[in-house]
């Protein structure tokens, strides 16, 4: 099979920068019939895929494993049909790469409340613990462990989705007033239980349950448009609502960020490690810079598959970019290019020293110089004549002397 021709359309989000801020896009030849797109070609190979398995008998619904794997099965095949046997441009590999990342997160799901850790799960390993406030008040409503608070608080946005906005009840139960706090993971169960829970800023099961329910990935239909969106858009709204979900992620789910999420790629895509950490600390979390980075490494590997520093190319080149669009957009001032005056050089004379040139040729010479030979005092023989200073001889007078006879004469030579 001839592989598909990609025929580069407009990105979903329009663009509002200067032209000298807007992405170049690589140029394509379109076909007469237009391309089928990566979306349509995956919903084709994955349907397909669904009714092999309606085909073989059996007495138990499809799995969340077995979805995973069918998501994985019908993104290669359509992977093969769309990019493959054709050399590919820079943006077209970008394209490719975060695809690729999408399509994971749509098998892995990350927002499901399996990623949240047991309580009592090995010390060493990052995991929610109950505020100890708030042990009591969620002990009345059936709910001991963060897990199940969580997941209570969820179902009941679940149940409040259901209803009309006027039928919705104002107060959000007792989910805001049940608080837990993220225990990072750390070398040995001895340096997590030395931890000070009292400087680590507790957040409400709501605002968890609320991050992970408005996750940007939870209702993606189109991976691959969802990929446009983070390689093309320059929209100002768009990437500030990018910032805000990473950022509540950081702050409400920091469970996200282990290096067994998808998502802590799609947070480290939209801010730097150094935003991240700065807001780790502002929570009384602290977790190293190297620590986020190993974490990336791992989740690449394992998650996505990509071992070598040119498989992950392409990646880092589209999170290097979108970090930069969006801290120009969240922080417009520091692009302004200060105008400040040129100090000058205060002096009546010019700035750069004059330079003599040498007299050459014949000239008149120096006019002779008149020295005045220093006349001696006589000084009177004594004992003490030895030690005393002589004085300072005068200079002789202008009008010359009549009786001259003992002055010697001027030198005049």
């Amino acid at each position: 099979m001839s592989p598909a021709a990609i025929l580069q359309t407009a990105p979903a989000c329009s663009s509002t920068a200067s032209p000298t801020e807007q992405t170049p896009r690589s140029p394509a030849t379109p076909v007469s019939n237009g391309p089928a797109p990566f979306d349509d070609i995956f919903k084709a190979k994955f349907f397909q895929i669904i009714d092999e398995f309606k085909e073989k008998p059996r007495f138990q619904p499809l799995t969340a494993t077995e979805r995973k794997a069918f998501i994985y099965r019908a993104y290669a095949e359509a992977d093969e049909v769309f990019f493959a046997n054709r050399e590919l441009g820079e943006y077209e590999q970008r394209m490719r790469a975060m695809t690729k990342v999408f399509y994971t997160i749509l098998a892995e799901e990350p927002w499901t409340d399996d990623y949240i850790r047991p309580h009592d799960v090995e010390r060493k390993l990052s995991r929610f613990e109950m505020h100890k406030d708030s042990v009591e008040l969620a002990a009345k409503h059936g709910l001991h462990t963060p897990r199940e608070a969580i997941a209570a608080a969820r179902q009941h946005l679940i149940n409040l989705d259901k209803l009309d906005p006027k039928d919705r009840p104002g107060p959000r139960g007792p989910f805001d007033d049940i608080e837990v706090i993220y225990i990072p993971g750390t070398v040995s169960s001895t340096a997590t239980n030395n931890i000070n829970r009292d400087t680590i800023y507790p957040v409400s099961v709501a605002s968890v349950a609320h991050t992970l329910h408005t996750h940007i990935c939870r209702d993606m239909t189109e991976p691959y448009k969802m990929a446009e969106k983070f390689v093309y858009c320059t929209d100002t709204e768009e990437l500030l609502k990018l910032r805000k979900f990473a950022c509540d992620v950081v702050d409400y789910t920091p469970h996200l960020l282990d290096n067994d999420n998808v998502s802590l790629l799609l947070v480290l895509l939209i801010l730097a490690r150094s935003d991240i950490t700065r807001r780790f600390e502002a929570n009384g979390i602290r977790i190293e810079g190297s620590t986020i980075s190993h974490r990336r490494a791992e989740c690449l590997k394992t998650k996505i598959g990509w071992r070598t520093a040119d498989e992950r190319k392409p990646f880092d080149n589209v999170s290097t970019d979108l970090q930069t669009r969006v801290k120009n957009a969240y922080s417009p001032v520091s692009r302004t290019h200060r105008t400040t005056r040129k100090v000058t050089r205060k002096s009546a004379g010019p700035a750069t020293p004059t330079m003599t040139t040498p007299e050459t040729g014949f000239f008149a010479p120096p006019k002779p110089f008149i020295a005045f030979k220093a006349f001696k005092v006589p000084q009177a023989a004594g004992p003490d004549s030895r030690s005393q200073m002589p004085s300072t001889p005068a200079l002789p007078s202008a009008a010359p002397q009549q009786n001259g006879a003992d002055q010697d004469a001027m030198d005049t030579s």
